[in-house]
């Protein structure tokens, strides 16, 4: 059935190796033209990497602070940041942010690099 909603059941945050992390929706390597949706956290940590397609951090809880272009931005519960394809992001929440990330578009497919994850240290 076409028209009928599609459910996606709430999954726990799995840490393997990184961040907690819950794919909602899963990106195609050949590439996708609908929104991707993910879930994580970062707790303490960092996270950087690039990606050919914009991605949009919209945070559910805690404290984020996202770099890019040699500007910082922090954004609290309610707030959204992109970082737009081909940029380098770098993710980092001193204490704890939990993050609804929206992958754009990307027709012609290409993933994430990751470039670092690893704890804060004071």
């Amino acid at each position: 059935m076409p028209d009928a909603p599609v459910k996606y059941p709430k999954q726990p945050l799995v840490a393997d190796g990184g961040p907690g992390v819950h794919w909602i929706t899963r990106p195609d390597p050949e590439g996708w033209t609908e929104p991707v949706l993910m879930e994580w956290e970062l707790r303490g940590e960092t996270w950087t990497d690039e990606h050919a397609h914009d991605e949009y951090a919209y945070v559910l809880e805690g404290r984020l602070f996202v770099e890019s272009g040699g500007v910082t931005v922090e954004a609290t519960t309610g707030d959204t940041v992109c970082v737009r394809g081909g940029s380098v992001g770098r993710y980092y929440a001193p204490e704890y942010a939990r993050i609804l990330g929206i992958y754009g578009p990307n027709p012609a497919g290409g993933g994430t690099r990751l470039l670092g994850f690893g704890k804060l240290t004071d």
